[in-house]
């Protein structure tokens, strides 16, 4: 059983390795309800088991009402499959879109096959593989949050807002 009920972001300095989806779940629900001023989130589907539950919902919400500058960029290779799942984390953006941003990476990441989270440029959940929950974290890494941002703001600055990703009013 993954124990970081005392891991504070920005604090804790271990490096914790991740083994199921439960695990990947707790740990990004506790780095969010920590995060102060942004996130950044790469996953193929927005994986359902990790960022579809009210939890992490209500603790994205909380996150950017908390603060009026804070912003979640999301990255996601799939957006339809999102929409026509009724994602909650989708549906959170169409009523914060001046918080939370969804995009799709351009076409030289088509192979990128990682799932990435990183809190306030000190903490990190990250998956080799989007298709196993094998992966590690760290709440207060800030070199290798730095690396990976840098990774994330790339594939951001060669993203594409998805038509699919914005509601259709009739």
């Amino acid at each position: 059983m993954l124990k970081i009920q005392k891991h504070i972001l920005g604090v804790t300095d271990e490096k914790v390795p991740l083994e199921s989806s439960e695990d990947h779940r707790r740990a990004t629900q506790r780095m969010t309800e920590q995060a102060r001023r942004f996130l950044a989130i790469i996953s193929p589907d927005l994986d359902p088991a990790v960022y579809d539950t009210q939890e992490f919902v209500d603790a994205v919400k909380r996150l950017v009402l908390l603060n009026r500058f804070t912003h979640v960029r999301v990255l996601v290779f799939d957006p339809l499959a999102i929409v026509k799942r009724g994602h909650r984390m989708f549906e959170l953006m169409l009523h914060l879109t001046s918080f939370i941003e969804f995009r799709v990476p351009g076409f030289e990441y088509d192979s990128f096959n990682e799932t990435l989270f990183i809190a306030d440029e000190a903490g990190y959940i990250i998956r080799r593989s989007a298709e196993r929950y094998e992966g590690s974290l760290n709440f207060n890494d800030p070199r290798s949050a730095r690396i990976l941002m840098k990774q994330f703001d790339e594939m951001w600055r060669k993203a594409k807002p998805d038509p699919n990703l914005k509601r259709v009013s009739l």
